[in-house]
């Protein structure tokens, strides 16, 4: 699919959505693309690039609040993120991952109204982080959903929107370079032409829009608005699964 307006259109739409909370490019991008008759690999190449300016952009802005989760992430998700994509793009391994992550999205968003349940989230989280690392980073790997459970990690761990977007954004950025070099070493042939174009799309949308209504929102409309994305992303992800099975 080599449409230049389609491809625009998606990025621009999906790229307000990461300026705001950090995760949405690939989120959203992935299955919108797939659906479009994109391969893996086409989709993770259009969207990759303009993933990593808008998150250098974020990190850059945000690096006073970047924790101490910097060196787990590099530590325990980069290999697990080079090994998914690696079985996937050499067709060792084929696993859809959206019911999954549909599900825990869901449930999280729900656990965000109840302190109780969020408390013990937090709790599960801090005892099994290297685990929990570790899957992430492997299901991004194999499906490029991995910010579903990157955005559950960071809301349950901070409260602040300026904290929980500059880790989610250093995360997806460590993801999106990792990404980028498999597919250099394995599949080169991937990345074109319109892949620079698209990623500028992605900037001017961050600088313009997305920033905009990020300034805008309070911390309490913030944290309403990723709750909403949760329950929203878990419903698409969850809706294009039943689809398939019902074969409509």
């Amino acid at each position: 699919m080599q449409n230049i307006w389609l491809l625009t259109i998606v990025v621009a739409l999906f790229s307000t959505v990461q300026s705001v909370f950090g995760v949405g490019l690939l989120v959203f991008g992935t299955p919108t693309l797939l659906l479009l008759g994109c391969s893996f690999e086409e989709t993770i190449a259009f969207l990759l690039p303009s993933s990593v300016l808008i998150s250098l952009m974020q990190v850059v802005e945000g690096r006073a609040y970047l924790g101490e989760l910097r060196k787990s992430i590099l530590v325990y998700c980069i290999p697990c993120i080079v090994v998914g994509l690696a079985l996937v793009i050499s067709n060792l391994l084929t696993f859809d991952i959206r019911l999954l992550v549909g599900v825990i999205l869901i449930f999280s968003a729900f656990a965000r109204f109840y302190e109780g349940v969020q408390q013990a989230l937090v709790s599960v989280l801090k005892r099994h982080t290297k685990l929990y690392l570790m899957l992430m980073g492997f299901v991004h790997g194999i499906s490029n959903m991995g910010g579903g459970f990157l955005t559950i990690f960071a809301t349950a761990l901070y409260d602040d929107k300026s904290r929980i977007r500059a880790n989610i954004a250093y995360a997806y950025l460590v993801f999106a370079i990792s990404q980028i070099s498999v597919l250099l070493l394995f599949h080169i042939e991937v990345f074109n032409v319109i892949c620079l174009p698209l990623a500028v799309v992605a900037l001017a949308t961050y600088l313009t829009v997305g920033s905009f209504i990020y300034v805008k929102s309070s911390r309490a409309v913030y944290q309403q608005l990723i709750t909403l994305f949760m329950l929203a992303y878990g419903t698409l992800l969850i809706g294009q699964e039943l689809r398939e099975w019902l074969g409509t």
